[in-house]
């Protein structure tokens, strides 16, 4: 039997559905559809993995060129275009049943495949099964805490890709050695001839109960590899069919997001990817990853081969033993302190950081997850000074996934990568991560409330490049001022700013008594600021501080949004906003506007008490604002 496709009608009761699991990857750090493609694809191929392979992807688009003819695809569409072609289904842009099929297919080796019983209907504790969790769970995952993935929503990424909303997954098993072939669309709730279906449709063997079942004619199986160009053959693992896909995705964004999001994957010997078109083919592996990068994506390279070069270094030094910090106490919360650092190993690291040299450490720490016992465990942290002038946030690693939108404090000329890969911190951190893997988040559903000292854990690993870099500047005759930023980012209201950071004295120097009385210090100037910035509803104000200020006060103040590298203010972009044009609304009180252009004001404060709020920007992006108090000329 070939199969057909099926929608369930409704019933009195049922809900009236509008998925959205496509919208968890619309995201600021997911630049695009093939992104976020490869970013769930690649990280649920890697939790297939089997014990002892390599874990091979295959990425192939056919383009308009390669495209399946209508009289070869109608056959895997039976069924299907009454419901592909209903009214408020949620697609766009629907192609006629008579148009070609350009495709794109995702393959991986070295996997399991979609393992378990194919007649489960729900979920069964204690019972793995790859393949119901896959097809026929929405928002469950039959993962384990050993693996990458949480939310059970990463296979939504196919669908969103393809302009009818669908896939067919062609699954190798390891187990039974079975070739299975299954089709999924995820629509709207919707109407076909007077009668209301559900979202869910599939493509298979419709049985006597009303269980949808893979196909398993090898002469279907077999033509279905010949029409879509599969490499599967008998080899366990998973293949991906999705058709009508969306033509902006091509083989150089997908090799682009290959690259951003599995470098380390790729350069630790765990993974190789082929990106293909009926054209060409290029393979990213350990041996060539880096010239392949300098010779065909050379703008990327320019971007990353620093990077790369220090991720090299450091799985070279991860294998030989990197110097360990100590551990904070178990009972209480995670926080730096100046005597985590043996005073040997941080004159050595003082040193190697004003040489260039790279710097190398492992970071002990305890996770304890509620009613349980601690478990400890660790992260690593390499840093490198790279000689640069741009403020640049920390690269973090979990598991081989670069989580790519970590709001963390901001070092100026630090190159550096956190890697946490060691199960009980990984896995907390796993907890904590949204479901496009790009944040870690204290109020996740998955980690909320589930781990003692959890939030301050979460903040320690976030923390920790800029706050060994303060410990390490501490007490130098000459505190080196360029290293820390200096620009003030309003950040989601859970990161502190950097000068909150407690780095607090070691235990054992406290009670030395000196023989010799040192004379008193000169008292410091007061740290009390003349005016606040901070984050409100769809932007920022700027109010009277804490200190005494003299009138008139001449601020500048410089807007943008946050970027991932570099100065947002210079990466400003005029189409974002214009502080002069709506939707923008500048609210003044004691204060004279003197002068407001593209992201760049200036205002005289003219009353003691005082407050300018600005508002009207994208609530869905962080903003960053400098501000800086500037000599006032009375001409």
């Amino acid at each position: 039997m070939t199969g057909t496709w099926h929608f369930n009608e409704l019933h009195p009761g049922d809900k009236t559905r509008e998925p959205i699991q496509g919208e968890f990857f619309s995201t600021d750090a997911i630049q695009n559809p093939a992104e976020a493609l490869v970013r769930e694809g690649i990280q649920n191929s890697l939790d297939a993995k089997r014990n002892g392979e390599l874990v091979r992807v295959r990425i192939y688009i056919s383009g308009v060129e390669g495209s399946l003819p209508a009289d070869k695809h109608n056959k895997y569409f039976e069924g299907s275009w009454e419901h592909f072609k209903a009214e408020r289904n949620g697609l766009k842009d629907v192609p006629l049943p008579t148009e070609n099929c350009p495709f794109l297919v995702y393959e991986d080796f070295g996997t399991t495949g979609l393992q378990g019983d194919i007649y489960q209907w729900h979920e069964t504790t204690g019972v793995k099964n790859s393949f119901f969790y896959f097809f026929r769970a929405e928002g469950r995952s039959g993962k384990s805490e050993l693996d990458r993935g949480r939310w059970g929503v990463g296979k939504y990424v196919f669908p969103r890709s393809s302009r009818v909303s669908s896939f067919l997954g062609v699954t190798a098993r390891a187990d039974d050695g079975k070739r299975l072939l299954m089709g999924q669309a995820v629509l709207k709730t919707h109407h076909v001839a007077e009668k209301h279906y559900s979202p869910d449709g599939y493509l298979g063997i419709l049985s006597g109960n009303g269980l949808m079942l893979p196909i398993e004619s090898s002469d279907f199986i077999k033509t279905s590899f010949q029409d879509f160009k599969l490499k599967r053959n008998t080899d366990p693992g998973l293949s991906i069919i999705v058709p009508w896909y969306d033509l902006d995705i091509n083989d150089i964004m997908l090799a682009e997001a290959v690259i951003r999001g599995y470098f380390y994957s790729i350069l630790a010997g765990e993974l190789i990817v082929t990106i293909a078109t009926p054209a060409k083919e290029t393979i990213l592996e350990k041996a060539t990853l880096l010239a392949t990068i300098e010779t065909h994506y050379p703008q990327l390279g320019q971007e990353l081969s620093s990077l790369i070069e220090l991720t090299k270094w450091a799985l070279s030094v991860r294998m030989s033993g990197v110097d360990v910090l100590n551990i904070s106490p178990l009972e209480k919360a995670a926080e730096w302190r100046k005597d985590l650092i043996p005073d040997t190993l941080l004159l050595q690291m003082r040193q190697k950081l004003e040489a260039g040299d790279r710097i190398a450490v492992r970071v002990p720490v305890s996770v304890k997850e509620k009613g349980k016992e601690p478990k400890q465990s660790f992260f690593d942290v390499f840093l490198v000074r790279n000689g640069g002038d741009e403020n640049e946030r920390p690269f973090f690693i979990r598991e081989g996934i670069i989580v790519s939108d970590i709001r963390s404090p901001r070092t100026r000329g630090i190159q550096s990568i956190v890697i946490a890969d060691d199960k009980p911190l990984a896995t907390f951190l796993g907890d904590s991560e949204n479901p496009a893997h790009t944040q870690w988040q204290k109020d996740g559903s998955n980690f909320k409330g589930k781990y003692v000292h959890g939030p301050a854990l979460l903040n320690f690993v976030i923390k920790s490049v800029t706050s060994i870099i303060q410990i390490m500047n501490e007490d130098r005759q000459e505190e080196d001022k360029t290293i820390l930023t200096d620009i003030f980012s309003l950040p989601p209201q859970d990161e502190e700013d950097l000068s909150k950071t407690q780095i607090k004295e070691s235990s054992q120097q406290e009670g030395k008594k000196n023989t010799v009385p040192k004379p008193p210090k000169p008292p410091k100037p007061s740290n009390k600021p003349k005016f606040k910035v901070q984050k409100i509803g769809g932007g920022f104000s700027v109010t009277k501080g804490d200190c005494e200020i003299s009138l008139p006060m001449v601020l500048d103040i410089k807007v943008a949004y946050d970027v991932r590298k570099g100065n947002p203010i210079n990466k400003y972009n005029e189409e974002d906003f214009n502080l002069n044009q709506v939707p923008v609304s500048i609210v003044p009180l004691g204060v004279e506007i003197k002068e407001v252009k593209a992201n760049h004001m200036i205002i005289y404060v003219v009353q003691t008490d005082f407050s300018l709020m600005v508002s009207g920007f994208d609530e869905h992006r962080d903003l960053y604002v400098k501000v800086v108090e500037k000599e006032y000329d009375s001409d």
